[in-house]
């Protein structure tokens, strides 16, 4: 089971990671098509082995290069030239690659304990396949019954700014809903048995409701209040459309997304289980860890998208200002 696992989770990791190499790396030239190659093949490792093996150095290891990546991405806001702009560019491609490789290496010296205990762990990995599909195609045609906050009509900068603003309340609720609460009515025995996680899944939805309505809340307000508009043409709000046949291409990235994301929270809980905490605080942690990432899903589906910081924009002053200054 850990090999088809791995197997699902290899295919999902070289998938994401080929579209983001694609969209922010580029392939214009063979040394571009080197780094996005370079880049699947690592995402195609990284999740086989995250999914397969649950092995919690490659998590550390991914957070830690795209926490870096993102901060180098973000200093092409203050890039003038163009060879700036494709320095930044190489940067970001050395960073994906050479600190996630490097965080491994810390997180393996620190931790050298490689493959969880747990059998049932490849098995909810599995199981995570159905649940994440099914959640996207559920979102994708049923999230225009009735009005709701379009978050597009944002810039990039200002949907980072309503996942960062949004993110407190989310991971407080999931830590508390899916990790405390959930955590207690789990059974007393480590199973992947659907109806005994029933009930502790439902509970545990609680923290999505509570983090789309922080989410929707922040990104109003900040749109009604003329901060990082995308363009006058957008509004915030959408009107009924009602249910839509949903885009195939959409719920397979989206799922994706979902699907490694949660198998890194897997792989978090399955380590802190083999190293003897209580089934409560391991999916407090998990949880808690999960939720500042899961806070980011759909940033990471902007990034796929081809989405990035806005480009410095000169501000045309008015003549009559000019003729006074």
């Amino acid at each position: 089971m850990r090999v088809v696992s791995g197997i699902v989770g290899a295919g999902a990791g070289a998938r994401l990671s080929y579209m983001i190499a694609r969209e922010q790396i580029g392939t214009g030239s063979y040394s571009q098509y080197a780094a996005v190659g370079a880049c699947t093949i690592a995402g195609t490792v990284i999740g086989g082995v995250i999914v397969g093996v649950g092995s919690n150095q490659i998590v550390c290891g991914l957070a830690a290069g795209s926490l870096f990546t993102s901060a180098i991405s973000w200093s092409r806001k203050w890039t003038s030239t163009t060879g700036e702009k494709q320095l930044v560019k190489d940067l970001k491609t050395g960073s994906a690659i050479g600190v996630t490789f490097a965080g491994i290496g810390v997180a393996s010296w620190c931790d050298h304990h490689w493959t969880v205990g747990s059998n049932l762990h490849p098995a909810r990995n599995l199981g995570l396949i159905v649940e994440s599909t099914v959640i996207e195609i559920c979102k994708s045609s049923f999230e225009r019954l009735g009005p709701s906050v379009n978050r597009n009509a944002l810039n990039f900068e200002g949907k980072v700014l309503a996942s960062l603003l949004g993110m407190a309340p989310y991971v407080a609720a999931a830590v508390f809903f899916n990790g405390y609460i959930s955590g207690r009515m789990q059974p007393n025995r480590e199973t992947a048995e659907f109806a005994e996680l029933a009930a502790p899944m439902i509970v545990g939805a609680i923290a999505n409701a509570v983090r789309g309505f922080s989410n929707a809340l922040v990104a109003y307000q900040l749109h009604s209040n003329g901060y990082f508009v995308a363009d006058d043409k957008t509004t915030n709000l959408r009107d009924h459309a009602g249910s839509q046949w949903p885009e195939v291409e959409t719920v397979l990235n989206k799922s994706s997304i979902r699907y490694l994301l949660s198998a890194c929270r897997n792989a978090v809980y399955a380590r802190f289980r083999d190293s003897g905490l209580s089934v409560e605080l391991a999916t407090e942690i998990a949880q808690g860890v999960y939720a500042c990432y899961a806070q980011s899903r759909d940033l990471i589906h902007d990034i796929a998208r081809g989405e990035g910081w806005s480009e410095p924009r000169m501000a045309q002053r008015p003549s009559a200002e000019l003729a006074t200054a």
